[in-house]
C-alpha cells in the first residue's frame, strides 16, 4: 500500500513542493533523498522566496484610506457638486455666462469648493490608473507620489495666486486678475470632469497601460486649456491691455508655472 506526503524543499532563494509516493512500511525508517525521485514524484509550484504568488497582491492600506477618503469628500460635498456644475460649464461656451457665475456669491463659493475638491482628484485619479508605473518608473511609494502631486498643485496655485496679486497692484487693476484667477477655477473643474472617461476605460479595459491612459488624460486635457487661453485672451484685450502684455502674461502666469512643475516630476 502506498501513502502519500509533501516535502518542502527549501534554500534563501526558491521554495519546491514535492508529491511523493512511497509504501506505508517505509515510514518507520530513513530513506535517502535520491531515492524519493522516481516516475510518481512531481514539482507542483517552484516559486521566488519572498515575491508575489500569481494572483495575489499585497493590498495598499494607505493608498485605499486616501481614495476612500476622496470619495466620501465627493458625497459630502455632493450639494455643491450638483448646484455649480451645470453652471461651470455653461461658462465654458460664453463669457458672459462666466460673469453670472461671479453675480450670484452662494453659487461662486459652491464652484470654489468644486475647484478644491477638483485639486484633489489629478492626484488621486493619477495614482489610481498608474500606480504600478509610478512604482517602477520614478521609484516612489505611490501614496506619497500623490501626497508630492497634491503639494505641487498647491504651489502652483499659490503661485499664480501671487502673480495676479502682483500684476494687480502693477496695473492698479484688481477686476480683470481676479477674473482671470476665477475663469481658471472653471477651466480646472471641467478639465478633471474630460479626464475621467480614461479611468472608466481603465476600469472596463484592464489590458490598457497605464501610460496610453496619462497620454489620453493629457489630450482630453489639451482642448481644455486651449479655451482657457482664448478666455483669458478675452478678458485681457477687452480690458484695454496691449497684445504685448497679453504675451507677457502668458509667459509669466500661465507657461512658466507648468515648465516648472512639469520639470519638478520629470527630475524625481
Amino acid at each position: 500500500m502506498l501513502q502519500r506526503d509533501t516535502l518542502y524543499i527549501t534554500d534563501s532563494t526558491s521554495c519546491r513542493y514535492i508529491v511523493v509516493d512511497y509504501p506505508v512500511a517505509d515510514t518507520a525508517r530513513d530513506i535517502s533523498a535520491d531515492s524519493l525521485w522516481s516516475s510518481t514524484t512531481r514539482t507542483i509550484a517552484p516559486f521566488p522566496m519572498g515575491s508575489k504568488s500569481s494572483g495575489y497582491e499585497t493590498p495598499n492600506l494607505l493608498l485605499s484610506g486616501i481614495i476612500l477618503s476622496f470619495f466620501i469628500l465627493l458625497i459630502i460635498f455632493s450639494r455643491e457638486l450638483v448646484s455649480s456644475l451645470p453652471a461651470v460649464f455653461k461658462s465654458l461656451f460664453s463669457l458672459k455666462n462666466h460673469y453670472k457665475l461671479e453675480e450670484k456669491l452662494s453659487l461662486s463659493n459652491m464652484r470654489n469648493i468644486v475647484f478644491v475638491i477638483s485639486l484633489i482628484y489629478f492626484p488621486v485619479i493619477i495614482t489610481i490608473m498608474a500606480d504600478d508605473y509610478i512604482s517602477s518608473e520614478f521609484g516612489i511609494y505611490p501614496p506619497l507620489f500623490l501626497i508630492l502631486f497634491f503639494l505641487s498643485l498647491i504651489a502652483l496655485g499659490i503661485a499664480k495666486k501671487l502673480i495676479f496679486k502682483l500684476l494687480s497692484w502693477l496695473n492698479r487693476d484688481k477686476y480683470t486678475f481676479a477674473v482671470l484667477e476665477k475663469i481658471g477655477f472653471n477651466h480646472i473643474i471641467v478639465a478633471a470632469i474630460v479626464t475621467f472617461p480614461s479611468l472608466l476605460a481603465k476600469l472596463f479595459n484592464p489590458e490598457i497601460t497605464e501610460e496610453t491612459l496619462i497620454y489620453a488624460m493629457a489630450f482630453s486635457v489639451l482642448p481644455v486649456y486651449i479655451i482657457y487661453i482664448f478666455r483669458s485672451y478675452q478678458i485681457i484685450i477687452g480690458h484695454r491691455f496691449s497684445h504685448f502684455f497679453y504675451i507677457l502674461y502668458l509667459c509669466g502666469a500661465e507657461i512658466l508655472p507648468i515648465v516648472l512643475l512639469a520639470h519638478f516630476i520629470l527630475s524625481l
